[in-house]
């Protein structure tokens, strides 16, 4: 099988890190991959990942779409390829991916609807609908965003298929001492450190985390916030306004996650809307006890008082009591660790995910 995946860019997120999961499996298991990214914005790991696992790359840029003969030539290109399937991910991609494959006469055409994207403007809702209809199949990564799919961008559901996404357990084996963490940090041996993870967006709701932190009972808790993204000035100034910003450790993106994960205190992942977010699967294959709201595909992926404290969103002293809750009971925070991490291994397999992948890239024409 000769399989194109388009997306809108190449940055180090979620599903970009699915995107390098199963390129890797599907070549792996003898098929061809090829990767089109629409933007010129990537991460050099991203690319060097996918590229040592056997994937062609092939980027567009904002000048070659704005200019328009970008697409022309990607058009060319596609019909020169054969590919039998296309894949489309993220929102550019599922606009001009879904018509450009179609142009191209690949034969069957995936869209993979990664997040409940309830930020979309309502043009944004009009071309999504608009072109849903070009899909054969749209794999989704958490029930509720199957829902989401139908109701507000036009998905049939008789062609939704869930596949949650994969996590390899196997890269949070090994994680750095806890006195190594809170050196690099300047703390001392025992500091308590719990640990967020994502783009520094409105979404992912660092916002409620930072008045969570600023609630009575938490003062000597620091928190390690890792990623990049146009909320970090304002993030800052939050932070500073709130009397907490000793105590907010601004790592920017850093590619060991993986080895301090294990190493933290608390994950916390406070995020107002989500797909089913790849940080959760990390934290639980690395062992990490997890505080995280209870929407969309965080209460998919773990279960309240099992796996992890799950709390509403948009409520930092739900959220606080959740934190002072779970480092209080190392005991009982240990014991939803291991639950959680035991589910990861069991529930969300990266050959698992790529099995599911290979038999939806091979479901026949729809009719």
């Amino acid at each position: 099988m000769k399989a194109l995946f388009c997306i809108d860019h190449l940055r180090a997120d979620g599903t970009q890190r699915v995107l390098c999961h199963l390129t890797a499996g599907l070549v792996e298991r003898g098929h061809r991959v090829a990767v089109l990214c629409l933007n010129d914005s990537w991460d050099a790991g991203v690319i060097e990942q996918l590229r040592r696992s056997g994937a062609i790359i092939r980027a567009v840029g904002k000048v070659g779409l704005v200019g328009g003969y970008g697409l022309a030539g990607i058009l060319q290109w596609m019909r020169r390829q054969n590919f039998e399937v296309a894949v489309t991910m993220l929102f550019w991609s599922d606009i001009l991916g879904r018509i450009l494959a179609r142009r191209a006469g690949i034969p069957r055409l995936v869209s993979s609807i990664r997040a409940r994207n309830v930020h979309y403007a309502p043009w944004q809702f009009l071309l999504v609908r608009a072109t849903m209809p070009l899909a054969d199949v749209v794999v989704v990564n958490s029930r509720q965003v199957a829902a989401f799919a139908v109701a507000a961008e036009g998905a049939r559901p008789e062609r939704l298929v869930y596949i949650p996404n994969g996590v390899d357990a196997s890269l949070y084996m090994q994680p750095v001492s806890r006195a190594a963490l809170r050196a690099e940090l300047g703390l001392s041996a025992d500091a308590l450190v719990i640990g967020s993870v994502g783009r520094l967006t409105y979404q992912k709701g660092f916002d409620v985390l930072f008045q969570a932190l600023s609630q009575p009972g938490l003062e000597p808790v620091h928190l390690l916030l890792a990623g990049a993204g146009e909320e970090l000035e304002r993030l800052r100034a939050l932070a500073r306004s709130l009397k907490i910003d000793e105590r907010v450790h601004f790592a920017g993106y850093r590619r060991d996650v993986p080895q301090w994960l294990g190493s933290l205190d608390l994950y916390v992942h406070p995020s107002r809307f989500e797909g089913a977010p790849n940080i959760l699967l990390e934290a639980m294959a690395a062992g990490c006890p997890i505080v995280a709201t209870n929407i969309d595909g965080n209460s998919e992926i773990l279960m309240n008082g099992q796996h992890a404290w799950l709390v509403p969103h948009n409520q930092p002293c739900a959220l606080a009591d959740a934190i002072r809750t779970a480092l209080d009971d190392p005991v009982e925070a240990h014991r939803r660790a291991r639950a959680a991490q035991e589910r990861a291994r069991q529930c969300f397999s990266v050959p698992s995910m790529v099995d599911a992948w290979e038999k939806v890239l091979h479901l026949p024409n729809r009719q």
